[in-house]
């Protein structure tokens, strides 16, 4: 999706269908969306439904005119509401005929004293329904929430939650990345298949580590960055005062923001590792953290499925995400606090210095160490200046990563914290606990994802786990429970036994 600067994720225009079957009261299915509409209302939705007889669905007319009507207002997705058992055929025309997701959701028993004259029976239509839906091929358009059938209040909170995905479906399928160079030959796992990127609707642009020269050359020779230079050294004061090295950063990153605009790109992915230092004078972790802050996510080491999975995390949290390598296991002596934690279910998440500054405590630019050692061993950092570190902030954290499985997508979600604790090395570093991490590491992490996991600052992976559901994502891995083995672990080792 392709997002002004400073934006997130995008608008969601929702819109809202009742029905009704025709042995039961019309009237009854009117007085339950309307209470839905006014609960909706009172908790700031705004919901667009059809005008007309079809604003509760009875026929198929009903059924394609609704669906007509809320395509043509703009709709991204819609609620189909059970106010009473509804007409399981005229359910799934609907379903058919509308373009986005939907969520059925279905009306509970409101009182005993209704049970006589008002019993919707919407329990039982729902399995009607779904069975409709699923012989008609139509479940991958659905969402059904895990507590279907609701009181208004309770159909509120589903509404809001399947907002949340409708962003994260409507942000893949509108998604253009754009690839600067090749993958890094050292970095032979983070490549892609171009059917599995497609497989949910993500499009490609690839292009090369001289498009970027070439761009770069354009603005020096027009100097049209020094807009963007003042910025930084205004932003930035650990920046080195060197105006040189200033102006490559500011020509890179007007080069980005000229390719973001001229290609409609939502995100990128650069090589860095380590030609691109060679060539462009500079390491790009600055540039990159400060376009996620802006919205627009670069991954490292041309990691396209990274960036995908960024950008699934930035429209689920709404805000700037990072990438980061889940990168090495944490010593007990870390610091006292740790004594309260199962230590191998902690680990220091690290990247060279890519991160947004709002998500890190003072950060300082620096340069990068690792490259530093290989390409300025003896002198002074040049050309492996740019990384911007320090610890991240402590904070609830949802981890994901996407891979391809064939031409599919295959993709984990854990949930966690980073500790307010300083991690003790250099970097943008943060140590997180992620309960089960060290069994989900050792059963579903290794032989199927690679190193890199993007990181939102907040606890959303139950808008990611349903939004992958109907992006079509082949497999979805989530930590077990302690009490459930995985496939293939070895229960006699004691991970597993009784305390």
């Amino acid at each position: 999706m392709h997002l002004p600067l400073g934006t997130y994720s995008p608008e969601i225009k929702l819109g809202l269908v009742s029905a009704s079957r025709n042995c039961f009261p019309r009237a009854l299915s009117a007085e339950r969306t309307a209470r839905l509409v006014q609960s909706a209302t009172a908790a700031g939705l705004v919901l667009t439904t059809p005008q007309g007889d079809c604003a509760i669905i009875e026929t198929k007319d009903h059924a394609t005119e609704a669906a007509a009507q809320l395509k043509t207002a703009g709709c991204d997705a819609a609620v189909l509401f059970l106010g009473n058992f509804s007409p399981e055929i005229e359910d799934a025309c609907f379903i058919r005929n509308f373009d986005g997701p939907v969520m059925i959701i279905a009306a509970a028993e409101e009182s005993a004293s209704s049970l006589l004259q008002k019993r919707g029976d919407a329990l039982c239509g729902l399995l009607s329904a779904m069975l409709g839906v699923s012989k008609r091929g139509l479940l991958d358009k659905v969402h059904v929430p895990e507590a279907p059938i609701v009181s208004p209040e309770e159909g509120v909170a589903e509404i809001k939650h399947f907002l949340s995905i409708a962003k994260i479906v409507k942000g893949v399928r509108n998604a253009t990345i754009g690839l600067f160079g090749p993958r890094p030959r050292d970095f032979e796992t983070c490549n892609y298949n171009l059917a599995s990127v497609n497989s949910i609707g993500v499009e490609v642009e690839e292009l090369g580590l001289f498009d970027l020269q070439n761009e770069i050359a354009k603005i020096k020779s027009a100097e049209g960055a020094g807009e963007i230079a003042s910025a930084m050294k205004q932003e930035t004061p650990s920046i080195p005062a060197d105006t040189e090295f200033v102006g490559r950063l500011s020509t890179y990153e007007k080069a980005m923001r000229n390719f973001r605009e001229r290609l409609k790109l939502s995100g990128a992915a650069s090589q860095c590792w380590s030609e691109q230092e060679f060539s462009l004078k500079h390491v790009p972790c600055y540039i990159n953290g400060r376009m996620a802050q802006a919205g627009f996510p670069i991954a490292c080491e041309n990691d396209a499925y990274s960036l995908i999975a960024e950008l699934m995390a930035q429209y689920a949290s709404d805000n700037a995400v990072a990438v980061l390598d889940i990168n090495h296991s944490i010593p007990k002596n870390l610091h006292a606090s740790l004594k309260d934690y199962p230590i191998k279910d902690m680990v220091g998440m690290f990247h060279c210095g890519n991160a947004a500054p709002k998500l890190l405590k003072n950060p300082e630019m620096k340069y990068q160490v690792i490259m530093k050692r290989l390409m300025e061993p003896n002198t002074p950092a040049d050309i492996t200046r740019g990384t911007l570190e320090g610890q991240f902030i402590g904070s609830p954290i949802t981890v994901v990563q996407v891979h391809g499985v064939g031409d599919k997508m295959r993709a984990y979600i854990m949930e966690g914290h980073f500790l307010d604790l300083d991690p003790m090395t250099f970097g943008a570093t943060g140590t997180a606990y992620l309960p089960g991490f060290n069994r989900f590491y050792r059963h579903v992490l290794l032989g199927r994802f690679h190193h890199h996991a993007a990181v939102a600052f907040s606890h959303c992976g139950a808008a990611l786990f349903d939004a992958f559901k109907l992006l079509g994502l082949a497999e979805v891995f989530t930590p077990n429970p302690d009490c459930v083995p995985y496939p293939g672990e070895n229960v006699f080792r004691g991970l597993l036994k009784a305390k």
